[in-house]
């Protein structure tokens, strides 16, 4: 959704969380560090669950392997959003010598935000869905041969 005027309306953004929360049950919102202090400090007091995420190869590249895996196999579903479309038109990959993977703004034509949004949020839903496994350890304890 876009904001109107040239600028970015964070306080429009906030509302329209605040929205989304009210209707849905969030878990966790993922978000970049840079330019997010006030959102986020809002958020946070309005009881909503923060969690930085890095745009580095330490956080990335699991999260754009694993969006990359979920595409592929047809499990992705957009509506045809003809914005993430475009933006997905416009995504450049950087590879580090470790094979790790990450988007890259710097490189990429034009504007990339909700692929990266989108690949942000996957990870959180599968690192909280991992996390709500219970480990064998728990229940059976460990087994000593």
């Amino acid at each position: 959704m876009a904001t109107p005027g040239n600028v970015v309306d964070y306080n429009r953004i906030q509302h329209f969380i605040e929205e989304c929360a009210e209707r849905c049950h969030i878990l966790e919102i993922a978000y970049d560090r840079w330019n997010a202090t006030m959102l986020v400090t809002n958020l946070m007091e309005e009881g909503l669950t923060m969690v930085q995420f890095g745009q580095g190869y330490k956080d990335m590249s699991p999260a754009c392997k694993e969006f990359y895996k979920v595409l592929m196999q047809g499990r992705m579903v957009h509506g045809g959003n003809p914005v993430l479309r475009w933006m997905a038109g416009n995504v450049v990959i950087e590879t580090d010598d470790a094979g790790n993977i990450k988007l890259t703004k710097a490189k990429s034509k034009e504007k990339i935000d909700g692929i990266v949004a989108t690949v942000m949020a996957l990870d959180r839903c599968v690192r909280h869905e991992a996390e709500q496994q219970e480990s064998v350890y728990e229940s059976r304890g460990l087994l000593i041969l």
